[in-house]
């Protein structure tokens, strides 16, 4: 059956102007349903709707609304655990601190990696909402595709105005999660032997509190407007689910989603794939993130402590795609995370499609303003749109084609 085709440049335009709807008139799109996010997922439903999509679905889900908090909270523990100690270096202060910092340990690696834990209950939730439409296929459906982008923005710490910050920030929260579980151990062993070791312990108790306070600090500042983070990525899926709409694939039906709650640890995604993930387990998942400048990307590998490879065969036919076209990059595992990496997780076949900054690029030194107030309509590159709407088409493509 015949696939059309769509006219990019059209489509281009078009995600340009979600973006402007998204990131200029409405701005900042708190996660947990916040004010802007709000009005984000009308705006999508309309459009959704306008063009003629029929099965649209808000789901509604308990969700944190912070970022950092629960991270605070697991070193405070071990910085409680820890000063107590040097202030009363006993056996049972020693037990103490060492059961302080090996909760801290587990809630802080528990955060990183999606999970619930002690730190995430002790602070208020939000509800986030998720859009998801389906597409039918043009015939009886073979494959399920799914295309996903957050709406949700993030706030603007200290730790992302500068590479250099930014770099010492991630060494830092390495470091500071590494200081918790080492703390633990060494508390346990002067249980059993007669070394204080206040040095280390000293040490640890500084790291705790450096970490601790620049992520709090990160609570405090105002939201992006989220132009390339995320604007992009939707404007992409909203004018890809435009074309389907009216020209859907042979033999596929495409799930379009739109998360919340990405920024604050990836709640919706997980909300998503806990109530269709069976009829989804053989689904290609493709999403789209900070895709709004640069050189179209497929990201190999993503996750905070413990890393996650995009499933082999999905790679091994997303790498066919890209190698047919020079202007597109494999990028690198980057020590962030998206939603694909939750899908990765629980064994779906999900990649993320984003964008590589070249040296020089006027935006590659604030890393595509990353949770920057900068993160602006005025950055965003027509031509970047372009390409990666041809690499999303590419990847959809080949993946919906029999092997």
């Amino acid at each position: 059956m015949h696939v059309q085709t769509p006219d990019f440049t059209q489509l281009r335009d078009r995600a340009f102007r979600h973006i402007r709807a998204l990131s200029g008139e409405i701005g900042p799109r708190p996660s947990a349903g916040g004010p802007g996010l709000q009005e984000a997922v009308a705006y999508v439903t309309q459009v959704l709707e306008q063009a003629g999509v029929a099965a649209i679905e808000r789901q509604t889900f308990p969700a944190g609304k912070h970022t950092y908090w629960p991270y605070v909270l697991a070193l405070a523990a071990g910085a409680l655990g820890n000063l107590l100690f040097l202030r009363r270096p006993s056996r049972g202060m020693a037990a103490a601190a060492g059961l302080l910092n090996l909760a801290g340990a587990q809630a802080f690696f528990a955060q990183s990696d999606f999970e619930d834990n002690w730190a995430r209950r002790l602070l208020p939730k939000g509800q986030g909402i998720n859009l998801i439409a389906r597409i039918p296929a043009a015939d009886t459906p073979k494959h399920h595709l799914v295309l996903m982008a957050h709406l949700d923005t993030h706030k603007t710490p200290l730790a992302y105005s500068q590479p250099i910050l930014l770099r010492l920030f991630s060494i830092l929260v390495g470091t500071g999660w590494l200081s918790l579980l080492g703390s633990g151990l060494v508390h346990l062993v002067h249980l059993f032997g007669k070394r204080k070791h206040r040095g280390l312990i000293g040490l640890a108790l500084a790291l705790q509190t450096a970490v601790g306070l620049m992520a709090a600090e990160g609570e405090t500042q105002p939201y992006t407007p989220g132009a390339n983070d995320n604007a992009s990525g939707a404007g992409v899926v909203l004018a890809l689910a435009e074309h389907l709409a009216r020209h859907p694939l042979p033999e596929t039906e495409v799930w379009v989603v739109f998360t919340d709650c990405e920024e604050v640890g990836a709640y919706g995604v997980q909300a998503f794939l806990q109530r269709y993930g069976d009829r989804l387990r053989t689904a290609y998942i493709l999403n789209f993130d900070m895709v709004g400048m640069g050189m179209p990307a497929l990201q190999s590998a993503d996750g905070l402590i413990r890393r996650y490879f995009v499933h082999p065969e999905l790679w091994a036919r997303a790498v066919e795609v890209v190698a047919e076209h020079p202007q597109w990059r494999i990028r690198p595992y980057t020590g962030a995370y998206t939603d694909a990496t939750v899908a990765t997780k629980h064994g779906f076949r999900a990649v993320t499609i984003t964008t590589l900054l070249p040296k020089g690029h006027p935006a590659e030194p604030y890393m595509g303003y990353w949770h920057q107030l900068s993160d602006r309509l005025e950055n965003i590159e027509p031509e970047t749109l372009e390409s990666v709407l041809r690499l999303g088409w590419a990847l959809m493509l080949r993946l919906t084609r029999e092997p």
